[in-house]
């Protein structure tokens, strides 16, 4: 059994920590502790929520168990580390309601560490390592990080001496931030746990797209978007995927079949509702969608804000459009942003997919998704080492720009046009964002603005990079999406002045905002000459089209 590599990553770090410790701390003995998430439950009940182990604990430990605690010690001038890990023993009382941690024997065989021990030797483990000549590197102390137990807060309060104790010299200025630089960047272990992660979300992709094809040129009952209760004898019959709900519970089935868990809330947006970038209502039936009654009528766009699932969202609960039945609706595309995570790694892949129509993309949906499909490849073609990525990110929005003078919905200069900053309306999100541990891996470090930042970036409009979670090269073994869309949400062409621009002909931009919007996000490695794509689903149109329409 191969262990993860807790010790290997602990270096990597401390590595990182050299570089930013003061030098008038280098000298002395250095520590770090880490405190493991606990189990936690609902507000003021005893309902447990289900578990997750806080991503730098896991990082340095390997560690799944809860309420487990890690200690580091070493020197910046030798090879010196000693790893000692802290895990509860099994208690009675609590076993009999939860499984009970692993036993000394099992861990020494699971994790990677020098000593492993019980909590609660935890105490006179410490106060033998630690001592006042030690620089101990904690956490930033925020709701956000696992509280630490009181054997170590007591020893950081400066009070009166206490078992050879005045007060450890501790920080929280420099751990967060080696930590974060220590996983920009993976092992190929890590890319293994990833590519295994990818490959059952793909194949989680594949069967829900094989599912819709089933019933690709069924004509289904008219409803009026609202979920739809089935009897048990109904739901034993048949799994027909007819609604963003079935396609949630579907994917999910799937992937927990293969022994994986889902990493982040399903996005499963259907017609006008793929323009909501983070959509998680997944509540509507196929097909439910709004369309405009005649050209410059708005009265089908959302209301501003209302109460729902979604919370401060435009209104999702749409109603057809007056002189539009149900059983006239238009086709439309299922914009469905999915993935698992294998042994605490985690995927993102979206796939953008035809409803009706037979199972295909009519010219409309077709030729949006064509966009979007040639922004990804032309944008993971330049992923390299020492490539920036705000470059790609820019790259992006120019295929965009050109695609729409084809299409003729822009018209003008393509320069002008970029200029104008425009295609935030169109493209609001970044190109993509580091993965690893969390699903938006290390994004506090990856999106800090460096100096080093391209000409084109000061040059072109900042709301291009507003939500960019990458400003910075690319270095080998960094794993990232890459994931375009293109999107026609109300508020945000009204932000930025979309029906006012001189460089957009409002008719036919009517003639694809019932689009919604089109996503396509795949995982990618950074290697030596270039990049590897860690996500296997089809995302050709012919091919998806393949799957949707029942042909493959």
């Amino acid at each position: 059994m191969t262990k993860y590599s807790a010790r290997l990553h602990a270096r990597k770090v401390i590595s990182e920590l050299r570089e930013i410790v003061p030098e008038s701390d280098r000298t002395k003995r250095q520590a770090i502790f880490l405190q493991g998430a606990p189990v936690t439950c609902r507000f003021d009940t005893d309902r447990e929520l289900s578990f997750h182990q806080e991503a730098n604990f896991f990082y340095l430990t390997g560690c799944d168990v809860p309420s487990s605690s890690v200690l580091i010690t070493f020197t910046f001038d030798t090879s010196e580390l000693k790893h000692d890990l802290f895990i509860p023993p099994a208690i009675p009382e609590e076993t009999m309601w939860s499984v009970p941690p692993p036993s000394l024997e099992e861990a020494r065989v699971t994790y990677d560490s020098d000593g492993i021990q019980y909590t609660t030797k935890l105490s006179s483990a410490i106060h033998q390592a630690l001592n006042s000549d030690i620089v101990l590197h904690v956490l930033p102390f925020t709701l956000e990080y696992p509280p630490l137990p009181d054997t170590i807060t007591n020893l950081l309060r400066p009070t009166e001496r206490s078992n050879g104790f005045l007060g450890l010299s501790h920080t929280s200025e420099y751990l967060l931030t080696a930590l974060q630089r220590s996983r920009i960047t993976k092992t190929s272990y890590e890319i293994d746990l990833l590519r295994e992660a990818n490959r059952i979300s793909s194949q989680a992709h594949e069967v829900l797209m094989r599912e819709l094809g089933k019933h690709a040129n069924r004509r289904k009952e008219s409803q009026k978007g609202n979920r739809k209760v089935r009897t048990g004898k109904e739901m034993l019959s048949e799994w027909k995927v007819e609604g963003e709900q079935d396609a949630a519970a579907l994917f999910e089935a799937i992937c927990k079949r293969m022994g994986a868990g889902m990493s982040y809330l399903p996005i499963c947006a259907s017609g006008t509702r793929a323009s909501t970038l983070h959509y998680v209502c997944n509540d509507k039936l196929f097909p439910s969608t709004l369309m405009p009654r005649k050209s410059g009528d708005t009265s089908w766009m959302p209301r501003p804000l209302v109460r729902g699932c979604c919370g401060s969202v435009p209104d999702h609960d749409h109603t057809v459009a007056s002189g539009h039945h149900e059983d006239s609706f238009m086709p439309q595309v299922l914009l469905i942003d999915a993935a698992c995570e294998w042994e605490n790694y985690a995927a993102d892949i979206t796939r953008t997919l035809p409803i009706g129509n037979g199972g295909r993309f009519t010219r409309r949906h077709g030729e949006i998704y064509d966009v979007v499909l040639r922004m990804q490849k032309e944008c993971e073609s330049m992923v390299r080492p020492g490539a920036h990525w705000d470059t790609l990110h820019l790259h992006g929005h120019k295929v965009l720009i050109n695609s729409f003078l084809a299409l003729g919905i822009f018209t003008g200069d393509a320069s002008a046009i970029l200029q104008s900053g425009i295609t935030a309306a169109f493209f609001p999100h970044g190109l993509g964002h580091a993965i690893g541990l969390d699903v938006h891996d290390s994004r506090q470090e990856l999106k800090a603005v460096h100096l080093d930042l391209p000409p084109e970036s000061h040059s072109t409009p900042a709301k291009l990079y507003s939500y960019l979670r990458i400003r910075r090269p690319l270095k080998v073994g960094m794993c990232m999406t890459v994931e375009p869309g293109c999107y026609f949400p109300p508020q945000l062409m009204e932000l930025h002045g979309v029906w006012e621009s001189e460089y957009v002909d409002k008719d036919k931009l009517r003639e694809y905002v019932s689009v919604g919007g089109v996503r396509i996000e795949d995982t990618v490695v950074v290697t030596e000459d270039g990049w590897e794509n860690l996500t296997t689903v089809v995302r050709e149109r012919a091919d998806v089209e393949a799957f949707t329409s029942g042909e493959r």
